[in-house]
């Protein structure tokens, strides 16, 4: 059985000319290609304990984005087929863009070149932001689909893992307003989803599931903050969805460990998804629930990210 996970899936905008989405007629085509080869079914069936995974797919989207209802909701729709929607809910509770999204934005609005000069300027003053242990720990694990030493890799690598904690949301929010100013709340409302749009969604047989509260790396946390993330995440989620499946934030092993494993099955989440680029097998379905793999949308025709 195989997960394909997408992210953006939208149109180009003039506005973010340096943005990188999958544009949404190759989603349509892609899926297309999918029902060709594989057979999609009810995502539903993914809660039961019995489960066939010969020649299944299934379509993951991370990040509660509007686009997903803009664009890959209609499609989906059009095309019968359901799919899970993992939604991080700290825009929901505090009307605040998360670091990730803003480093994208950041990305999509001046370009990974001026993105990393701006950075740059910031570290040449304060070298101590940066933790060489981080560096060190995560440096050959991450953003392994982007050009080695591309601005666009080195940018998001030092914002996403290397600076530390302690540092990086007042880095981040330092670009973010030096370039869209007081625009945050405006931003927050139109770059996700609606809780009414999440309700249409939802009654259309979609599936909603948490992706966190606040997309940070969840083996980097304390006990009680990872399951702070979790616990606070879904009491938002089961207002729409009261089944539970997780999207673990950045998705690879470096992301979680046994113990948020643990912790997710006495929770009763029926499975959580990562990002190993592999099939589901029968082993996830009976022994590792809290890990199944998922392939990115780019592994596949019509999936490359412009």
């Amino acid at each position: 059985m195989k997960s394909i996970m997408y992210h953006y899936v939208q149109s180009f905008s003039k506005s973010f000319k340096n943005f990188s989405f999958l544009h949404f007629r190759n989603f349509e085509k892609q899926i297309h290609l999918f029902k060709k080869k594989y057979k999609f079914f009810d995502c539903l069936e993914l809660f039961e304990k019995k489960l066939d995974p010969r020649d299944k797919i299934f379509l993951t989207f991370d990040d509660g984005l509007s686009c997903h209802y803009n664009y890959v909701f209609k499609i989906l729709k059009k095309e019968k087929i359901n799919a899970i929607f993992y939604i991080p809910t700290l825009p929901y509770q505090k009307n605040k863009v998360l670091d990730v999204h803003k480093v994208h934005l950041i990305l999509g609005k001046i370009g990974a070149h001026n993105a990393l000069k701006e950075l740059n300027e910031i570290l040449s003053k304060n070298k101590s932001f940066l933790d060489l242990n981080l560096k060190k720990k995560f440096q050959k694990k991450i953003y392994t689909d982007h050009k080695k030493n591309s601005n666009t890799q080195i940018f998001k690598s030092n914002l996403n893992y290397f600076i530390k904690p302690l540092y990086k949301k007042t880095i981040i929010n330092k670009i973010f307003f030096k370039i869209f100013g007081k625009e945050e709340e405006k931003i927050c409302r139109n770059f996700y989803l609606s809780e009414t749009q999440i309700k249409e969604m939802v009654k259309n047989n979609m599936i909603i599931g948490s992706h966190s509260v606040s997309h940070k790396i969840m083996s980097e946390l304390s006990s009680q903050e990872y399951k702070k993330e979790i616990d606070n995440s879904f009491k938002f989620i089961n207002n729409f969805f009261q089944k539970k499946t997780f999207s673990y934030p950045y998705g690879g092993f470096h992301s979680f460990n046994k113990n948020i494993e643990k912790y997710l099955n006495s929770k009763d989440v029926s499975f959580s998804v990562n990002v190993e680029s592999k099939e589901i097998k029968k082993y996830h379905l009976n022994n590792r629930r809290q890990a199944f793999p998922r392939f990115d949308c780019n592994e596949f025709k019509y999936g490359k990210i412009n």
